[in-house]
């Protein structure tokens, strides 16, 4: 099977080629890549390519893994919303939203491309959640439509709302705003991680409401302003709170992260209604606090005025399952 990708347009200077996918594919360097290349199992439009070879904006370099086994991921997604122009899903933890490292199929894109039944080919994700964040993913279903709908995301027209569970209360007074820029944390030796400081990118986090769980957990409704990368999961550890299960900024243990994408709110930009598209809460976060956390706190679907209930896809649409299709090429 042969994988396949192009040289985005921003490479301004041609890169030969095992320094050009270390730098985008940083599973392997620069030397594994060479030897890669070296075994014949690199192309660049579509032939076989060597060490010396340099690629340039616009090339499709492709890419034969062999047999392997890719990291295991929860495919147990759910379509909550569709219209003609998108689609929202509900994405559980342990799923990527775009390809990363050895997961090239193992992924919402993949899965919505190839795997889902219909499928849908030329779909884009418009934003992204961390792999281990579930919840409300909007998803367009073409490139044109994601730079439509990208662009509400860009100019902060798309109101967020997440829950996350935390060990403890925090001794505030919602709504609490922590506004602390965030920036990649040098210091820390742990590639991709980032920290709130007085250095960094401007973000803001409101905590909206705080309701007390059994046995000393919390749950948090959260209102991001800003989007930076691990933003929520940096602000709340950053006030001594890190959500339960995040391996990279806390230490409670729990069997899952605790954060969840519970809707995104937005004025359509085809039919100009406002909608609000809610993803329900994971049994996981009932097993993290050890009780049953109210089912009717959230349900799967989509709010609209009356006009726009056309666009209802209905709640608790079925599962598309784990799928074995793969792409045409192989």
């Amino acid at each position: 099977m042969l994988f396949s990708s192009n040289v985005p347009r921003n490479i301004k200077t041609p890169l030969v080629i095992a320094e050009y996918l270390a730098r985008r594919f940083t599973y392997y360097s620069a030397r594994e890549w060479a030897a890669v290349i070296g075994e014949g199992r690199v192309f660049i439009n579509g032939a076989r390519c060597a060490e010396t070879d340099a690629v340039k904006a616009g090339d499709t370099v492709s890419y034969d893994p062999g047999e392997f086994e890719e990291p295991e991921a929860d495919l147990s997604y759910s379509i909550i919303y569709e219209d003609e122009w998108a689609l929202a899903v509900n994405k559980p933890g342990n799923l990527l939203v775009h390809r990363a490292g050895k997961s090239f199929r193992n992924n919402l894109t993949y899965q919505l491309r190839c795997a889902a039944s219909p499928p849908y080919p030329n779909c884009h994700p418009v934003h992204r959640l961390d792999r281990n964040t579930s919840g409300a993913v909007l998803v367009a279903k073409d490139s044109e439509q994601g730079a439509l709908f990208g662009n509400l995301f860009a100019q902060g027209k798309v109101t967020k709302i997440y829950k996350a569970v935390v060990k403890g209360r925090p001794d505030i007074k919602p709504p609490f705003v922590i506004d602390s820029p965030i920036s990649e944390d040098k210091e820390s030796g742990a590639p991709f991680r980032f920290k709130a400081g007085s250095a960094g990118k401007p973000a803001a986090t409101v905590i909206e409401e705080i309701r007390s769980l059994d046995n000393g957990f919390s749950l948090l409704t959260i209102r991001p302003l800003t989007g930076r990368t691990h933003q929520i999961r940096v602000h709340l550890a950053s006030i001594g709170f890190p959500i339960v299960g995040d391996k990279v900024y806390g230490q409670c243990a729990g069997t899952r992260q605790a954060l969840h994408c519970e809707s995104l709110s937005f004025t359509h930009p085809h039919t100009g209604r406002e909608c609000k598209i809610t993803a329900g809460l994971p049994d996981g976060f009932a097993e993290i606090t050890n009780r049953q956390i109210n089912s009717n706190l959230i349900e799967n679907g989509i709010h609209t005025d009356t006009a726009c209930s056309p666009f209802i896809a209905g709640s608790n649409s079925s599962v598309i399952k784990n799928s074995s299709a793969i792409s045409a090429e192989s």
